[in-house]
């Protein structure tokens, strides 16, 4: 197997001395720049002295989470517990899912709109690796160990590891050139993990097979990427999910198989470098921009990652040591608006909710005293074969005791994520009003960004009665700024913001709010935003919104966007929901959405107001958007939103 350019393990095992040789090259790194250095860490040369230290840290042999098979306390105690006894039944008759070449080109051939049906049949498989892994090394009868071997062979035979919307000039599947993105990271640490708690029940002959193809499509990738600093595997210095995704997968595959310390040393400190740039991308507040099923997914892997390398060093090397990870770990509290109901904000599908198994490592890890994650049980899933396994093993948080909910009084009324501009209110402890609301500021050049400064979520009990629809279904243009904007989900027009001029917002940097007033009070909460950069309108002199959260009584909030033009234009703003609703007057609407009600006043006053509603869908959830505009054009004037609880 030649691989030009590339580290073979078969040289690695064979001959040490071309295996240093070709270390040193990395380190050296006297290549001139091939990208753009915009990251705020950059594509360095490998630093020599800190993988020094770190292969200090690390022990002899390879590991991975968990423990093999062969080391039975902690698999037999599982089996005992009898949490995985609806696992195993279905396991009996479970059949390995096949690669369909379909399914993977479905997307570029037109049979499909999105590349849902090909990333799910890619993920798919890499969870039935995880699952025949598991059963094997629950039950430890050689029941499963042939279809581990079946199914490991068959992955690493298979053409491409990564998700057919990644694989660009379908070079993966070719074999002209190895991504490391979302999917085939996930690969890698499957395929890792697999080696690693299956042990000696693996094939020698296969075992090799399976390293040569981390090797290949893995490793050798993002060293290269490292010493030629080219276009490709760009993940090292994203700061979105992708940077902290790739580089866990990428990390963990190589403390579970790398048999040399160096190489493993040279790893831990691309993911301890690199991986800052994933925390850059979170606000200075701890604010994450790509909303909380991103958040999930993206710190999700951040702290798996951190666990891979301190288990690996003994500690020595903590990435939760960095300052903002507190911050970052709290956004998940600082983010719930009432009753474990958050707001769809970005590519966040409405109804998400907080990963449990990540908030419960969170709050023990960081002492953040989150009593509802510190308490449950997180054994039993076997959706895959890297944190499922860590959180049911001992890990680092597991001999940590809770730390004392820190969270009363004003934090628990309010947050105020300050440096993005998104305020989250909530009624008292103990008062009649069931109302809390989000309302966010930040920018249009976010992650995962819909055009939405100015949005908000309006819940009431555990309904989302109005507000930010969330996320439709990924389709073959979503991400290409040509079009993105052009559904009405992700532009401005499908949120609850204004329409100025028959304008919506728009996207960039330049489009972000700010505040100009903030008064917080046990009674009520106010804040205003200065919007008007989000709208490229010629004489546009004012745009100010202003949220005004009240407490008392069953609650009430407002808004108010104040206007003003150089000369009389159009103004139109929007209720959204999903609530049943309906016209009761001509400035009123009553929402109903399962047991609650809301009336929803409308005004400007000196105007008078029309309303024009539609149904949008866009392939998920319909909703409605009920436009609420100013009869004729007008210089200045002010439009006023009333949400109030009827029951």
């Amino acid at each position: 197997m030649k691989r030009k350019h590339f580290i073979q393990v078969n040289q690695l095992r064979l001959l040490p001395a071309i295996k240093m040789v070709l270390i040193a090259l990395f380190l050296i790194g006297n290549v001139p720049l091939a990208i753009s250095q915009n990251a705020p860490y950059p594509l360095k040369p490998l630093d020599a002295k800190r993988i020094a230290e770190i292969k200090n840290m690390l022990s002899e042999q390879p590991k991975g989470f968990g423990d093999p098979i062969s080391k039975r306390e902690t698999w037999d105690k599982l089996l005992k517990s009898g949490k995985y006894e609806r696992f195993l039944r279905g396991m009996k008759n479970y059949a390995f899912p096949p690669f369909s070449k379909k399914d993977y080109f479905s997307l570029s051939n037109g049979t499909e709109t999105s590349s849902g049906a090909g990333l799910t049949m890619m993920r798919k498989r890499a969870e039935g690796l995880s699952k025949v892994t598991w059963a094997e090394c629950l039950e430890n009868k050689d029941r499963y160990t042939a279809q581990v071997e079946a199914g490991l062979r068959d992955i690493i035979n298979q053409k491409s590891w990564v998700s057919p919307r990644s694989d660009h000039g379908f070079k993966n599947y070719n074999g002209v050139a190895y991504s490391v993105e979302l999917t085939s990271s996930l690969y890698a640490h499957t395929i890792a993990q697999t080696l690693y708690m299956m042990g000696d029940k693996i094939s020698s002959k296969l075992r090799t097979e399976a390293i040569n193809a981390l090797y290949l499509k893995i490793f050798n990738p993002v060293l290269e990427k490292i010493r030629a600093q080219n276009k490709e595997n760009s993940f090292l210095t994203e700061t979105n999910n992708w940077n902290h995704v790739c580089l866990a997968g990428l990390v963990g595959a190589a403390l579970a198989t790398i048999d040399n310390k160096d190489e493993r040393a040279t790893f831990v400190a691309i993911g301890e470098y690199y991986s800052k740039n994933g925390l850059s991308g979170f606000g200075e507040d701890g604010y994450c921009g790509e909303g909380i099923i991103y958040y999930n997914y993206g710190f999700g892997h951040y702290a798996m990652l951190r666990e891979s390398i301190w288990q690996a060093t003994g500690g020595k090397v903590d990435l939760f040591s960095d300052p903002k990870v507190q911050k970052i770990a709290r956004y998940v509290p600082n983010l719930e608006i009432i009753n474990n109901v958050y707001p769809a904000f970005s590519d966040c599908r409405e109804g998400a909710t907080p990963d449990t198994e990540l908030m419960s490592y969170l709050s023990r890890s960081l002492k953040l005293g989150l009593i509802r994650y510190d308490t449950l049980s997180i054994t039993g899933k076997t959706s895959d074969n890297r944190r499922t396994l860590m959180m049911a093993f001992p890990n680092s948080s597991t001999s940590l005791k809770p730390g004392k909910t820190d969270r009363k009084d004003a934090s628990s009324l309010r947050f105020f994520f300050d440096h993005t501009g998104v305020l989250v209110c909530r009624p008292a402890a103990g008062s009649s009003s069931n109302m809390g609301v989000v309302l966010k500021g930040g920018n249009n050049n976010e992650s995962h960004n819909h055009n939405d400064i100015g949005s908000y979520t309006v819940v009431q009990g555990n309904q989302t009665m109005a507000g930010d629809p969330g996320v439709i279904p990924y389709t073959a243009n979503i991400f290409d700024p040509k079009y993105r904007y052009t559904y009405k989900t992700i532009s401005s027009f499908g949120h609850p913001v204004p329409l100025i001029a028959d304008s919506t917002q728009r996207p960039g940097a330049q489009a972000r709010s700010k505040t100009t007033h903030s008064n917080f009070t046990p009674e009520k909460d106010e804040v205003t935003l200065d919007i008007s950069s989000a709208y490229n309108v010629p004489g546009l002199k004012k745009l100010e919104r202003t949220m005004v959260y009240n407490r008392q009584g069953s609650g009430s909030v407002t808004f108010e966007d104040v206007f003003e033009y150089t000369e009389a234009k159009k103004f139109e703003t929007a209720v959204v929901t999903r609530s049943v609703w309906k016209q009761v007057s001509d400035s009123t609407l009553l929402l109903t959405r399962n047991d609650q009600k809301m009336l929803v006043t409308f005004s400007s006053p000196g105007n008078k107001l029309s309303l024009r509603s539609e149904e949008i869908t866009e392939g998920g959830p319909v909703y409605a958007r009920i436009g609420i505009f100013i009869d004729k054009p007008i210089v200045a004037g002010r439009m006023i939103i009333t949400y109030k609880p009827q029951n």
